[in-house]
């Protein structure tokens, strides 16, 4: 049987994630709302979606295509958190306001959890620089929940 009729074409780490690389960003671009990728609601929802999308993803192919998807499945993760990674640094950290905001507008639990499991995967492949910025989210996380 060819690979038409099984489904079974190469995995491309390039393009395996393509559908959701241009998701949000497009769809904001084309419907001309640009200026809410400066929202920091906007900009955490995206991080806070994206991990959730990746983990739902990750499962798909590794049941789908246990073998081809094991050669990819690292560099994938990486260029997909590493993008996840630049959104994240679009939200104005000094701001104390928007970091408390976000806490309030998403569960605190959740948010918390994403940015941990994005900085566990930076410190695996020592980017320290990466995790320092994160933790420093998390921090004000804590901060905004203590004053809550």
């Amino acid at each position: 049987m060819s690979d038409i009729y099984t489904g079974m074409q190469p995995v491309d780490p390039h393009k395996l994630f393509s559908l959701f690389e241009k998701g949000d960003e497009e769809v904001y671009k084309e419907h001309g709302v640009e200026d809410a990728l400066k929202n920091p609601y906007v900009l955490m929802g995206m991080v806070l979606e994206g991990m959730e999308n990746y983990q739902l993803m990750d499962i798909m192919y590794m049941h789908k295509y246990p073998e081809k998807y094991k050669n990819v499945r690292r560099i994938t993760k990486f260029k997909y958190f590493s993008k996840l990674y630049g959104y994240l640094t679009r939200i104005d950290s000094t701001k104390f306001e928007s970091i408390y905001k976000i806490g309030e507008s998403f569960e605190i639990g959740n948010v918390f959890k994403g940015l941990d499991d994005l900085r566990d995967f930076f410190e695996l492949i020592e980017h320290y620089e990466k995790c320092a910025v994160i933790k420093k989210y998390q921090d004000l996380l804590i901060e905004a929940n203590y004053a809550l």
